[in-house]
């Protein structure tokens, strides 16, 4: 699937007013699922548990309309989950591999996705970097509930090198036809 933009519009405060939990580090899946995407089996020393933390909350159906998110993304939802990245962390390169989805679908073989919203206005230094058919690209300037749609196949990268928190709204599913 090439990555497409996208518009998700709802009210998005509910996300931004939670309590995130206490951060930790995104990268130890990636040292043992994603080699191919580096040149060596490690990564530089200077990437670290201190600087690609996440602070990560899932949600259920209870507490967000999935549907009604779906239905504007169509897709078959099956996670939603919103990611504070504070000042001086970054995701580095990976492909998302839909461990969720695939473990409560394990045979499902519809088209997995996932929607990666932001959900405020960009401020300086907070970006996402994709690669697609024609090369990488940079997402930068986008206004709150716009956002970038990919499958498995799309190695991104995330960073906030900006003086403020960064948030993202992360809704993964099966792409609807």
């Amino acid at each position: 699937m090439i990555p497409k933009n996208i518009t998700l519009d709802i009210d998005f405060n509910y996300f931004l007013t939670q309590q995130y939990p206490v951060g930790s580090s995104c990268i130890k899946h990636q040292l043992d699922e994603q080699r191919d995407l580096r040149e060596s089996d490690a990564f530089p020393a200077t990437v670290s548990k201190n600087n690609t933390e996440i602070r990560q909350i899932f949600f259920e159906p209870s507490q967000v309309n999935f549907d009604i998110i779906g239905y504007k993304l169509n897709i078959d939802v099956v996670t939603i989950s919103a990611i504070l990245q504070s000042p001086g962390n970054f995701i580095p390169i990976h492909r998302d591999t839909f461990f969720q989805i695939n473990k409560r679908f394990p045979n499902d073989k519809r088209t997995k996705v996932r929607a990666n919203i932001f959900l405020e206005d960009w401020q300086p230094g907070h970006l996402i970097q994709y690669e697609t058919n024609n090369g990488w690209k940079t997402a930068d300037n986008w206004k709150q509930g716009q956002g970038i749609m990919w499958g498995s196949d799309t190695p991104h990268i995330g960073a906030n090198v900006g003086l403020t928190d960064k948030y993202t709204l992360q809704v993964s599913g099966f792409l609807l036809d």
